[in-house]
């Protein structure tokens, strides 16, 4: 595997991370930035952002944590 897309994995896995602990709009930022940096250069590596993006937007039912981190997010505001 080539190293940028050995970053772009651990990136990724650290964001959906960060999602998941209730950090998901910070996540859903640090992924667009990564989508825009790789748009043009890379663009199929750019697209696992959108599976990120996905990812940290939409929760499925049995994953009340994220939602919990959505309204937690929606109260500090």
């Amino acid at each position: 595997m080539p190293e940028e897309s050995e970053l772009a994995r651990l990136l990724d896995k650290a964001l959906r991370e960060l999602g998941d602990a209730g950090r998901t709009e910070r996540a859903c930022q640090l992924a667009a930035q990564a989508y825009a940096a790789l748009e043009k250069r890379d663009p199929a590596l750019a697209e696992r952002f959108t599976g990120t993006l996905h990812h940290l937007t939409c929760a499925p039912p049995d994953r009340p944590g994220r939602a919990a981190g959505l309204a937690a997010q929606e109260v500090d505001r």
